[in-house]
């Protein structure tokens, strides 16, 4: 009945929910036409913020949680749900050729676009908060597994601060038309580890059984 995520398939499941993959490119409308002072300073503030607000997240879910009695099976099953419907949304969708081009903003940005919507919702995603909360519903609640998922939630952070940073050389350089393609492709592996997910809190809850 145990199941529990390896350090590995954590790091990809911030990758692919809380990662640079899906904020480069909302990164790159909003600050079109800007100079590379204001972009980097919206980079770090929005980082910033979506770290902060993550640790909280990470921090603070298990109290919620249990003071709302909500059991370790209904977190793994609304993750799960949460997870394969923004997988889904990708695969169904897959990048078209030159479709990364980012358009021109139409007047200039103000600073506050660093929380809106770079931090929240182009960094910290629903999926990303559900991966949050499934991981640590799902793995061993002793300080040294906590601590190490909250450094491969910092380096994931730190991963989309220097792709923000460096996002004009990206373009550049044109892989903003193959990120797209890449969290395609990862996005199936998203959807089979939800499917996964919700299978194991049907197990415990014994809806459903199979030899071990």
């Amino acid at each position: 009945m145990n199941f529990e995520l390896s350090y590995g398939d954590i790091f990809i499941l911030f990758f692919l929910t809380l990662g640079p993959l899906k904020a480069i490119l909302p990164f790159a409308r909003v600050t079109r036409g800007t100079d590379l002072d204001f972009q980097r300073t919206v980079a770090w503030r929005s980082t910033a913020i979506a770290t902060a607000i993550a640790l909280v997240v990470a921090l603070l879910a298990p109290l919620v949680l249990g003071n709302w009695h909500v059991s370790s099976p209904a977190v793994s099953i609304t993750a799960g749900i949460i997870l394969f419907a923004q997988a889904l949304r990708i695969v169904m969708q897959p990048p078209a050729p030159g479709s990364a081009a980012p358009q021109a903003s139409p007047s200039p940005p103000s600073p506050a676009i660093a929380v809106f919507p770079v931090a929240i919702p182009a960094i910290l995603t629903a999926p990303g908060i559900a991966a949050i909360a499934v991981i640590i519903s799902l793995n061993k609640h002793d300080l040294a597994n906590e601590v190490m998922v909250i450094v491969l939630l910092l380096v994931v952070m730190v991963l989309n601060l220097l792709t923000l940073w460096n996002n004009e050389t990206i373009l550049k350089h044109g892989l903003a038309g193959i990120l797209p393609v890449v969290g395609w492709v990862l996005a199936v592996l998203q959807a089979a580890l939800a499917v996964q997910i919700i299978l194991h809190a049907l197990r415990v809850l014994e809806v459903m059984r199979w030899p071990a």
